[in-house]
């Protein structure tokens, strides 16, 4: 084996296993730490594996080689994350631009494949607790701002929102690893345990999105051509962002249209707007939350809101630059996948990007954008690669005539 491909190859077992360690906490602190173990000392030991992990990301970034326009980008991306985390002590973006970095030359099935295996046994290990020690916990009676008392499964987690959506990333990282082997029959019973934990859990959010991808992996398995409008989907990102930040924090609070939007999120736009009015939109974003908001790690403690709409949280947490370019770069990235032919990792970003944009979990890596931002990142290189070569052979041509 050669140096440089012994490289590639150990520089990719370090980002699996930073996924592994990344993904295990994730999945292990919301099933298990964060509802039991109140206790920060007791929770120490499982938070080690987050900072572990990053580590073997920077690992693999050491061993990777990278063009100078690759550096360059980094270096000034490196710097912005350094910024916002000194405003907000928010450090999912820092991680999420770690991963992006470490992603170049890595298998992106070889990662779901990881994010599935880890999350199931993190989700595992909290199920069979609960439904040992705590059975009588395993579900929430309230209303839940829809006008009337629910009962709503939780299992080993706060929320029953929170439990589905990770349900979700296993559905999603499970199709996208395995659909094109996957037979009808396999797909219809995903759909129905997908319909029945929605009887237990009533989060409409991870239901739509989880449905949705189901049907996607189908059709793009039984379909291989299947097309789908750039322009359509790009609008309708657009007017997502559009919606999420006009009416999270700029719309009249009486507006007919603001009124029936937040009832039928149940009151996410008040919340939004609640913390806009506490925090501003400082440069490099500020701490709207607490200690620990949305699956973010903090080093400043700040009571106050927490935002459950990712899209305005992101601006509101990480300011209007990173916003922007996030934004752009959501754009950027469909369009790239599109234009590669990467229908399977299109639906994971736009899975993530929908279920996630309404949820508070919008920044951390957990729901998925950043392992496909990073895969979108480099093709994205290589188009320019592609180009530069054409020119230089251009010019060799025209030299030679």
């Amino acid at each position: 084996m050669k140096i440089e491909n012994k490289r590639q190859w150990v520089g990719e077992l370090f980002f699996l296993l930073g996924t592994i360690l990344y993904i295990t906490y994730y999945f292990f602190y919301i099933a298990y730490y964060w509802y039991v173990e109140k206790d920060p000392t007791r929770q120490i030991p499982v938070q080690r594996l987050f900072y572990i992990g990053l580590i073997c990301f920077v690992v693999k970034i050491i061993l990777t080689k990278y063009q100078w326009k690759e550096v360059i980008i980094g270096a000034a991306g490196a710097v912005l994350m350094y910024l916002c985390w000194k405003s907000s002590g928010g450090i999912d973006y820092p991680a999420n631009y770690l991963i992006i970095l470490a992603m170049k030359d890595v298998d992106l099935k070889k990662v779901m494949k990881a994010v599935f295996a880890c999350g199931f046994v993190g989700l595992s290990y909290g199920f069979t607790w609960f439904f040992v020690n705590a059975p009588d916990k395993l579900t929430t009676v309230k209303d839940y701002g829809r006008g009337m008392i629910e009962v709503r499964y939780k299992f080993c987690t706060w929320h029953a929102n929170t439990i589905h959506l990770m349900i979700m990333v296993l559905i999603v990282s499970f199709l996208y690893a395995y659909y094109k082997k996957m037979k009808w029959w396999a797909f219809a019973i995903m759909f129905y345990f997908n319909y029945e934990f929605y009887q237990l859990s009533k989060s409409r959010t991870a239901f739509y999105c989880g449905s949705a991808a189901i049907i996607a992996y189908f059709i793009s398995r039984k379909i291989y051509e299947f097309k789908i409008s750039l322009i359509l989907l790009e609008i309708g990102n657009l007017v997502g962002i559009f919606l999420s930040i006009y009416y999270g924090l700029y719309s009249q609070l009486t507006d007919p249209t603001f009124m029936r939007l937040d009832q039928l999120i149940t009151g996410r736009l008040t919340v939004a707007r609640n913390c806009f009015l506490g925090a501003g939109i400082p440069l490099f974003g500020s701490n709207i939350g607490g200690k620990v908001c949305g699956y973010g790690i903090y080093t400043q403690a700040n009571d106050g809101y927490v935002t459950e709409l990712g899209i305005v949280r992101t601006l509101l947490e990480y300011g209007p630059i990173v916003f922007g370019l996030f934004c752009a770069f959501m754009l950027i990235a469909v369009w790239v996948l599109y234009k590669k032919g990467y229908f399977g990792a299109m639906v994971l970003l736009e899975i993530g990007f929908i279920a996630c944009g309404v949820e508070a979990y919008f920044p951390a890596a957990y729901n998925l954008k950043a392992f496909v931002f990073g895969l979108a990142f480099y093709q994205l290189m290589g188009l320019f690669k592609g180009k530069e070569k054409e020119e230089k052979r251009g010019k060799a041509v025209n030299a030679s005539e």
